[in-house]
């Protein structure tokens, strides 16, 4: 590696040395030429070759100089011409190079010379009058960089050689030892046991290693000893934990047979939790529209007795034969109203009836059929108005009429009655009067009931759960928190869609019911 470092250190450092040498006869070039030719500008200018030779001779102190040519430029043909030369002493005169200055601008490196051309300009007119054609030898440039080379091979090998007697007498006084000890090392690891020993080394430095390797062989031992006994005791152990396995697996699948049995118990009592609040809320319907009904059949009973009694009175003067034209015209004006009062009760009775029958029936089967979405809105609102009386709320629905959706009504009733409940109860519990608003339309084959209140809102903590079973704000006020439980599985199950709600304490709660407004029939109908 060392030997390699050197090579490359010996290389680097050569071309180094070329690379200057090569920059330094460039500088000596571009530095003669530009001397050459600031004194030539005057004599090409006024034609003084006498004087530019006498210059050019005293260039012989520069031994590197082997030729110069000087090329005056025509000033009307602009043709290049040659002017005067310099020659080395021992070197011949050379062809001129007139068709190659413009080639030469820049530096030439040939096999023992370089070659280079510089314009002469005029002082003050800044016009070219003229070239200068130079030529160096760089043979002493070459010769240095074969001396270089040739001092730089010795270095390299007599490196070499030290390098070889050294790693021999290392080989000898160290590398055997440590290779006896690495053998040893290799015995004694084969060993289960790690018994043996390493001999120790002659050398400081190395019995420092052979000393801690025995020590380390002879821990080694020493926890192999206690490994033994650890297993003994592990597999001990063992047989003991299978027993207490067993034992605690059995008891786990007790208990998990009991949790089972709990589990299904608390599903039967879910359920009938939730067809009794299903039951509830038709027997509060129930008993609201009864007393609704009330009210139109009183009426109407009313006004048959009066008109029975009427009728027996004039009957009776009809008799007696005192029955004059005025009492005949009178009770034929009073029969007539009181039909008419009869009339019309009893068709607000009969009105009732058949929207409690229609919801009534939808409730309690789960039959699909068409309806027509606004009226059926309506009808469940209809349905309400003895519980809504007793409050001052506002209820609007907001739906095309002609919007015909193939869907299980009953579910639909269910849920917008414990939507509205839910806001009565809970959302305007502390308000006078709240505003409900129902916005329903078709999308995309799927049906959109947006259900908003401006109610007091649901807290985040009681949001994120408000479909779990059990889960109420008022619960010291009767609430089985199972409104909109249910509300959640008629929507997800029954309508096959799916419902989410939006709300911030304050701000109302919004509740967004999605499903197919084309139900098709499933194998649990």
């Amino acid at each position: 590696m060392s030997i390699l470092t050197l090579v490359v250190s010996v290389t680097i450092s050569t071309l180094t040395y070329k690379k200057n040498q090569k920059d330094e006869s460039i500088y000596l070039a571009n530095t003669i030429s530009e001397i050459i030719a600031y004194n030539a500008a005057v004599p090409i200018a006024f034609d003084q070759r006498v004087g530019l030779n006498d210059f050019l001779n005293t260039l012989k102190s520069v031994k590197e100089i082997l030729n110069v040519h000087i090329y005056k430029v025509d000033e009307e043909s602009q043709s290049i011409k040659f002017f005067t030369s310099y020659n080395s002493g021992d070197i011949a005169p050379i062809v001129e190079q007139k068709d190659r200055l413009n080639n030469l601008l820049t530096p030439r490196f040939n096999e023992n010379y370089l070659e280079y051309s510089l314009p002469i300009t005029h002082t003050k007119l800044d016009t070219v009058i003229g070239y200068i054609y130079i030529k160096l030898s760089t043979s002493s440039y070459h010769n240095d960089l074969y001396e270089l080379l040739k001092i730089n091979l010795i270095i390299i090998l007599a490196v070499v050689i030290v390098a070889f007697v050294i790693a021999h007498s290392l080989r000898n006084r160290i590398l055997k030892p440590i290779t006896r000890f690495v053998d040893e090392l290799e015995t004694a690891s084969r060993d289960p046991s790690f018994a043996k020993k390493v001999s120790p080394i002659e050398f400081d430095e190395i019995s420092v290693v052979t000393n801690a390797v025995n020590e380390l062989l002879a821990k080694i031992a020493q926890q192999i000893r206690r490994f033994s006994l650890a297993e003994e005791e592990i597999t001990e152990l063992n047989q003991n934990l299978e027993e207490k396995v067993v034992y605690r697996t059995k008891a786990l699948k007790e208990s998990n047979q009991e949790l089972l049995t709990a589990l299904e118990q608390v599903h039967q009592y879910q359920s009938q939790v939730i067809q009794s609040e299903k039951m509830a809320s038709l027997g509060q319907m129930v008993a609201g529209v009864a007393h609704e009904v009330n009210t139109p059949i009183g009426l109407g009973v009313t006004a048959s007795t009066m008109l029975s009694d009427r009728i027996d009175e004039i009957s009776s003067k009809l008799d007696d034969k005192t029955l004059s034209a005025g009492q005949l015209t009178a009770f034929l004006t009073e029969s007539k109203e009181n039909t008419q009062i009869i009339y019309r009760n009893l068709t607000r009775a009969a009105d009732l009836i058949s929207s409690f029958k229609q919801v009534a029936v939808d409730q309690t089967a789960g039959v699909i059929r068409e309806i027509n979405l606004h009226s059926y809105l309506d009808e469940i609102i209809t349905s309400m108005q003895p519980t809504l009386k007793k409050y001052r709320h506002i209820i609007t629905v907001d739906c095309d009429d002609r919007i015909s959706i193939t869907t299980k009504p009953g579910p639909l009733n269910q849920i917008i009655i414990n939507l509205i409940m839910n806001s009565i109860l809970h959302g305007f519990k502390s308000m006078e009067q709240g505003d409900i608003s129902i916005t329903a339309e078709e999308s995309n084959g799927n049906c959109i009931i947006i259900f908003r209140d401006n109610g007091c809102g649901i807290e985040q903590k009681i949001k994120q759960k408000v479909f779990d079973p059990f889960v109420t704000t008022s619960r010291g006020d009767g609430g089985s928190g199972l409104g909109l439980h249910l509300v959640y599985n008629l929507v997800t199950q029954a309508l096959q869609g799916s419902i989410s709600v939006e709300s911030q304490l304050t701000e109302g709660a919004i509740f967004t019911i999605e499903f197919p407004s084309k139900l098709q029939s499933s194998k649990h109908d």
